[in-house]
Formats: C-alpha cells, sequence, structure tokens
C-alpha cells in the first residue's frame, strides 16, 4: 500500500487542544471511532501508573470529548504517494527546507508521540497554512517541472522512486496532486483554518 501524506483542516483553537492533550488529535483524525481515543489515552495512562507504581491503572472511567468543529473544519485529503515528489519539485531537497515550505516532510508542530500512521502526525496554525497557501498560487506548473529531475530524485530516493522509470508520467502525478493540495489549503485559508499533516 504504501506510505501517503493525508491532510486535515483544523481549527486554531483545536490546535492547542490537541498539543496540550496529544490523545485529542484521535478526535480529529477519527472523529466517528471513540474507541481508538479511549484505548491511547488508556495506554499512556497505564505506562504512567506503571512507572509509578508498577502496574496498571484500568478502573477509571474515560470520558470522550469532542471537538467542536467550525465551518470547513475536519475535512480531510491526501497526497497519496506523490508528496515527497512534491516537495522535491518544490524546494530540490530530500526533506529539508526553510519553513514553511518544509511543511510536507518536516515542518508543524508534532502531536507528542502519538503514533497515527507512520509516526505522529503534525499541525500547521492557520496564519502559516495563509503562507503555505500564498507561495503555492505563485508556483507555475512551468517551474514545478522545471524542479523535476527523475535522475538526481533516484539517487536522492525520493519517495515512491518511480520517476525514473515512469518519466513524464510520473511529473503528472505530481502536478495532479500538487492541485490538489492548492485546493485543499485554499479551503484552509477560506475559512481561516490550520491543518494536520500526517503520513498513513
Amino acid at each position: 500500500m504504501g506510505m501517503c501524506l493525508a491532510l486535515h483542516s483544523v481549527s486554531d483553537k483545536n490546535i492547542a487542544n490537541i498539543l496540550a492533550s496529544p490523545a485529542l488529535i484521535w478526535r480529529l483524525l477519527a472523529a466517528e471511532d471513540p474507541e481508538i481515543y479511549i484505548e491511547t489515552v488508556k495506554e499512556n495512562s497505564a505506562g504512567f501508573f506503571a512507572r509509578l507504581f508498577g502496574k496498571k491503572n484500568t478502573d477509571t472511567e474515560i470520558v470522550v470529548p469532542d471537538l467542536d468543529f467550525v465551518e470547513g473544519e475536519n475535512i480531510d485529503d491526501d497526497l497519496d504517494k506523490s508528496w515527497h515528489g512534491i516537495h522535491y519539485c518544490l524546494n530540490k531537497t530530500e526533506y529539508e527546507a526553510e519553513p514553511p515550505m518544509d511543511f510536507i516532510t518536516l515542518g508543524g508542530e508534532t502531536v507528542g508521540d502519538i503514533e497515527v500512521g507512520y509516526g505522529p502526525a503534525r499541525l500547521l496554525n492557520s496564519e502559516t497554512v495563509r503562507e503555505i497557501h500564498q507561495r503555492l498560487l505563485k508556483i507555475t506548473t512551468e517551474q514545478l517541472h522545471q524542479n523535476y529531475d527523475p535522475d538526481e530524485m533516484n539517487k536522492l530516493d525520493i519517495y515512491p522512486n518511480i520517476w525514473v522509470r515512469d518519466d513524464e508520467e510520473g511529473f503528472e502525478y505530481i502536478e495532479d496532486y500538487f492541485e490538489n493540495l492548492k485546493t485543499f489549503t485554499a479551503n484552509c485559508v477560506k475559512h481561516k483554518l490550520g491543518m494536520a499533516v500526517y503520513l498513513s
């Protein structure tokens, strides 16, 4: 199946709530599945009590909170497996980039150590997403294509490393999901929202 980069719109208020209580990330990413939140809280609580008393605390009833969503929030999309190729074509780097254009690979605030796929989610506030969107709007397809270098991408092992094999079809894949990305960030900006990003 591979690693796909998922996107989720989220308000600055809920970003603050989630960073203060990382298990709440599941109330955003899996709002219809309270059990995953409960299990995460139990695991964290058990780990704490085991360290403190040498035993697990499983008796406490866990209340499942809801996040209050505003218009445009809790919308999800993804970049499929094009994410690393998009990052490369935006920055000509493997992972590093000047913020906020490292948002695909490294940017944002990490949500504790809650594994939501391949590692924790990262949160970017509304101001950062607005800046990202403004920068994306200035990048033409031609500019993106100028940075598309299958041989160099192969050397850097840019995931999913199909670029030499697929050549121009590989760029078309990047281009399609780049448009998805701009549409997603446009919705976030319209509603003054930030976003969560994570590999799943």
